[in-house]
C-alpha cells in the first residue's frame, strides 16, 4: 500500500487516479493501517465483489492500469520487488501515449 501511496502521489498531477478495492467491508484496524500509512487515494468496498468479478480477479493484491477508455493495459498480480518501478513505467506510458493522443 506504501508503494500506491507513492504513485498516487507521484501522478496525480498528470490525471492518474489510483484506486484501492478491498473484498468486504472494513474494518476498524483496516482504517487504521490506511491512516497510519497516509492514503490519500481512494479505497472502495467491492462487499458484493461486482468489482472483482467484473474483472476477473482471482488473488490479491492484482494491479490493473486502466487507460481512460477503460481497457486494462496492465495486469500483475502478487507484489515483489520492483513492480513499483514497472508500474511506474506502464502509467508513464500510458501518460505519454495520452498526451499524444
Amino acid at each position: 500500500m506504501p508503494r500506491l501511496v507513492e504513485l498516487h502521489e507521484k501522478y496525480e498531477e498528470m490525471g492518474v487516479t489510483v484506486v484501492s478495492i478491498d473484498r468486504g467491508t472494513r474494518t476498524p484496524a483496516a482504517e487504521g493501517f490506511l491512516e497510519e500509512n497516509g492514503v490519500r487515494h481512494l479505497v472502495l468496498n467491492d462487499s458484493s465483489r461486482d468489482v472483482f468479478e467484473a474483472y476477473k480477479v482471482s488473488g490479491i493484491p492484482v494491479t490493473f492500469v486502466v487507460d481512460h477508455a477503460g481497457r486494462i493495459i496492465y495486469r500483475h498480480l502478487g507484489y515483489g520487488p520492483g513492480d513499483e518501478e514497472r508500474m511506474a513505467k506502464e502509467i508513464e506510458t500510458l501518460v505519454a501515449w495520452r498526451g499524444d493522443a
